[in-house]
C-alpha cells in the first residue's frame, strides 16, 4: 500500500527532478513495495536522453546508470547489501560526489556519506511514520 497515490508520488517525483543539480543524493527510504523503485521512475524518466529508454529495478545488479539532461544518474537498490566491503566496491561513495545517486534501501551506508556530498535529500515512502 503506497503512503501517496501514484499521481501524488509523480508529482512529488518530477519536483525533485526538476529542482536537483548534480551532484547530489537522494534516499528513499521505505518498506518493501512502499514505492521506492516507482519515485525512482517517476524521478528519472523525465530527464532521460533517450525517451524510448524506461527506468527498471536495480535489485538484481545492483546499480543502474542512465544518460540524462542533467548528467549520469545512478540507481542504486542496496536491498542486497549486508557489508561494508561490497558497498565500497560498487564505487558508490564516489558517484556520490560527482553525479546525481537515487539509493533505495540506503541505511547500510548513511554513515560513511561522504562529507563532499552536500546536497542529501530523504524520501520517506513508508506507509506509516517512523
Amino acid at each position: 500500500m503506497f503512503r501517496y497515490s501514484l499521481d501524488e508520488l509523480r508529482s512529488i517525483a518530477e519536483s525533485y527532478a526538476n529542482s536537483v543539480e548534480s551532484p547530489a543524493l537522494i534516499m528513499l527510504l521505505g518498506d518493501l513495495g512502499s514505492g521506492k523503485t516507482t519515485f525512482s521512475k517517476f524521478f528519472i524518466e523525465p530527464l532521460l536522453i533517450d525517451k524510448t529508454q524506461r527506468v527498471t529495478s536495480p535489485t538484481f545488479n545492483i546499480i543502474q546508470i542512465y544518460d540524462t539532461i542533467k548528467g549520469p544518474i545512478w540507481h542504486v537498490d542496496l536491498y542486497r547489501i549486508h557489508d561494508l566491503k561490497e558497498l565500497y566496491n560498487l564505487d558508490l561513495l564516489e558517484a556520490m560526489c560527482n553525479t546525481i545517486c537515487v539509493v533505495e534501501w540506503p541505511q547500510i551506508m548513511v554513515p560513511h556519506i561522504p562529507p563532499a556530498v552536500h546536497d542529501v535529500l530523504e524520501v520517506n515512502l513508508s506507509s506509516h511514520n517512523m
